[in-house]
């Protein structure tokens, strides 16, 4: 989506305003602050009005919400009030070059269709929801037809007006609520709604988290193999196109070198299926030798494709992992599950063998990284919860790596100054608004207490 340049929130909780511009050069912005003063309630109205939460929004007295992007667009949203109830919403919307906002009213009934959903459907952040059965994601008309709580998709809100529609159109916001990372639904037995807690909860969501990267994985491996099918039915025609070029001989072996080895790390990581057994000719190569190879390199280096990104995040994630967690490494499994092992003797580490903080230290980058559509907004509430005092110093250099691999904007509320860890220049402090002292002079007390006897 639209990188945001800032945001101001006026008439918060009916007297707080805000007004914060996001970091220039950087992914990452802080907003910190005391408690009470609304990190919280920012964080919300601002991913609601991304994604149109109108349910949201209308949860949170505010008078204004305004988003500035740093490509001059700019959108708007204030309640609208009919005989005192609230009936809908004023959006509006301002292109670049332009003076005047153009504005559509939302109706809001206060009604959402749908239902929690039965225990192996989990709602995720982003509003979709995945089915535990069979390991996947669920488009949205099979979850309408299971009855679930479908977020209303801003376009089908915004579709006559078409400066809306091009805002809209690849929005995409997360709220990360560190506080509830384990709130998946349990089941509570038959003719009951699922319960959002229990017994094993936390490690059930993680395990839901580091399925989707199988899931991930069995993608990228399925367009490998399609590219590989593609390239072996057209080798022969194009090694005949290539026929009268000439290719330098270093220069090949150094690109075969250096695909045999992205090759062999992607099969070491547990990406790659099986090894490549082709060798570079010891000996000088003939012109037609080295125009077969090249071809040949192009078709390796377009199998590996679709891995390269996966395994880019693989990596990150284990870097993560392994330089917190003490005396565990994390692999793959053949099917390309996420396992843990101890470092000692090799033994499988479970899931649930985990420290509460490694669980939610895995859950929250498991989710950014595998979870997170490119481009999305990931807003994310007190990141410090259940985190070990030397890992909150090394948080900001990790989802700054995140950020960087997903394409995310991210935005922390956090009054930590571990998190900070120095870099003030990316904080953005919110303060407490000045509420004029009550003027109690002119209130008779012992009037007023004898009035209630």
């Amino acid at each position: 989506m639209r990188s945001i340049s800032g945001v101001k929130i006026t008439g918060l909780f009916g007297y707080v305003d805000h007004d914060v511009e996001f970091t220039k050069g950087s992914p990452i912005t802080i907003i910190s602050g005391p408690n009470g003063i609304g990190k919280t309630h920012f964080l919300r109205l601002l991913h609601a009005l991304i994604s149109l939460d109108l349910e949201t929004l209308a949860s949170v007295e505010f008078k204004e919400i305004e988003v500035r992007f740093s490509d001059k667009f700019a959108l708007k949203i204030s309640p609208h009030f009919e005989s005192g109830e609230l009936a809908g919403f004023h959006l509006y919307v301002k292109r670049p070059l332009t003076r005047k906002f153009q504005a559509i009213i939302l109706p809001y009934s206060g009604r959402m269709e749908g239902s929690e959903g039965p225990d192996w459907a989990v709602k995720l952040p982003d509003g979709s929801w995945f089915d535990t059965r069979l390991d996947r994601l669920m488009s949205r008309e099979t979850a309408r037809r299971w009855g679930l709580r479908i977020n209303t998709s801003p376009l089908s809100l915004v579709q006559n007006n078409a400066s809306m529609i091009e805002v809209y159109q690849d929005a995409r916001s997360i709220l990360v609520d560190t506080q509830r990372l384990d709130a998946v639904p349990i089941y509570a037995g038959k003719g009951h709604r699922p319960a959002t807690s229990g017994p094993g909860a936390t490690v059930r969501r993680i395990r839901l988290y580091i399925d989707q990267v199988a899931a991930h994985l069995e993608e990228a491996r399925r367009r490998s193999l399609n590219e590989s099918l593609d390239a072996d039915q057209s080798f022969a025609a194009r090694v005949l196109q290539k026929a009268r070029t000439t290719i330098n001989e270093k220069d090949l072996k150094d690109r075969y070198q250096r695909i045999a080895d992205q090759h062999a790390e992607l099969h070491a990581s547990g990406l790659s299926v099986r090894p490549v057994d082709v060798r570079f000719p010891e000996e000088k190569t003939t012109p037609t030798e080295r125009r077969i190879l090249n071809v040949f390199l192009d078709d390796w280096e377009r199998k590996l494709q679709p891995l390269l990104p996966i395994h880019e995040k693989l990596k990150s994630l284990r870097r993560i992992v392994e330089t917190k967690f003490i005396g565990k490494e994390m692999f793959l499994s053949p099917k390309g599950q996420i396992r843990f092992r101890s470092k000692i003797n090799g033994r499988p580490v479970a899931v649930h063998a985990l420290s509460s903080g490694e669980q939610h230290l895995l859950a929250v980058f498991s989710m950014l990284l595998f979870s997170a559509r490119g481009g999305s907004l990931v807003l994310i509430d007190e990141p410090e919860i259940s985190m070990h005092a030397a890992w909150k110093h090394s948080f900001l250099d990790d989802i700054s790596e995140v950020a960087r691999l997903s394409k995310l904007q991210i935005v922390l509320a956090t009054h930590s100054s571990a998190i900070i860890n120095g870099n003030w220049d990316i904080v953005r402090e919110i303060e407490a608004p000045r509420i004029p002292d009550t003027d109690l002079a002119e209130m008779d007390t012992d009037e007023d207490l004898d009035s209630e006897v």
